[in-house]
C-alpha cells in the first residue's frame, strides 16, 4: 500500500506538532515535512513530491491564496488541504477558486482531520458540514437577490 505523502505547513507550533504526531500514527500516511510557513512551499513541493499540501489559512505572511492558485497550477496532481478556524465565507470561495481540494477546521475531530485528508486522495472535494451549510445558504441568498433583481 503506497503512503498519503504530506507536506504541512501551519504556523503554530504547538499546532504543527500535534497535526505531525497524528499523521505519524496512520499507517496509510506519512508526513515528508511540517514547515512554519517561512519557506518557500513551491521549492518543497518540487523537492518533496507530496500528495497532500496541508496549508494554514491564517498564515502570518498572507499568502496562502497565492500559494494555493501556484500549487495547483504548477502541480494539479498535488492536493491542496486549507486549515483554518472558523473562516469567513468569502475565505472559503477565494480558496476554492484558487485550487483548494479542502478544508478542515482546526477543531475537527480526529477521524474528520484524516477523512478529509483521505477523501480528498482519492478525489473528493471536501468542505466540514457547517460551512457548506452557511456557504449553500449564502449561494441561494445571492442567487435569490438576482432573481430579484431580474423582476424589477
Amino acid at each position: 500500500m503506497k503512503k498519503i505523502r504530506i507536506l504541512l505547513i501551519e504556523d503554530n507550533r504547538i499546532l504543527r506538532d500535534g497535526i505531525t504526531a497524528m499523521i505519524n500514527g496512520e499507517a496509510d500516511m506519512t508526513l515528508v515535512r511540517a514547515s512554519g510557513g517561512n519557506g518557500d512551499t513551491l521549492l518543497q513541493v518540487r523537492k518533496l513530491r507530496p500528495h497532500v499540501v496541508l496549508l494554514d489559512l491564517g498564515l502570518r505572511n498572507n499568502n496562502g491564496l497565492r500559494v494555493v492558485d501556484s500549487l495547483t497550477r504548477e502541480f494539479p496532481k498535488t492536493k491542496v488541504i486549507g486549515m483554518g478556524l472558523i473562516p469567513a465565507q468569502l475565505d472559503i470561495i477565494q480558496w476554492v477558486e484558487a485550487g483548494a481540494s479542502g478544508l478542515i477546521l482546526k477543531d475537527a475531530s480526529i477521524e474528520d482531520f484524516l477523512g478529509t485528508i483521505r477523501s480528498v486522495v482519492r478525489g473528493t472535494k471536501v468542505l466540514p458540514p457547517a460551512l457548506a451549510g452557511s456557504l449553500f445558504y449564502s449561494c441561494y441568498r445571492a442567487r435569490a437577490e438576482k432573481e430579484k433583481g431580474k423582476t424589477h
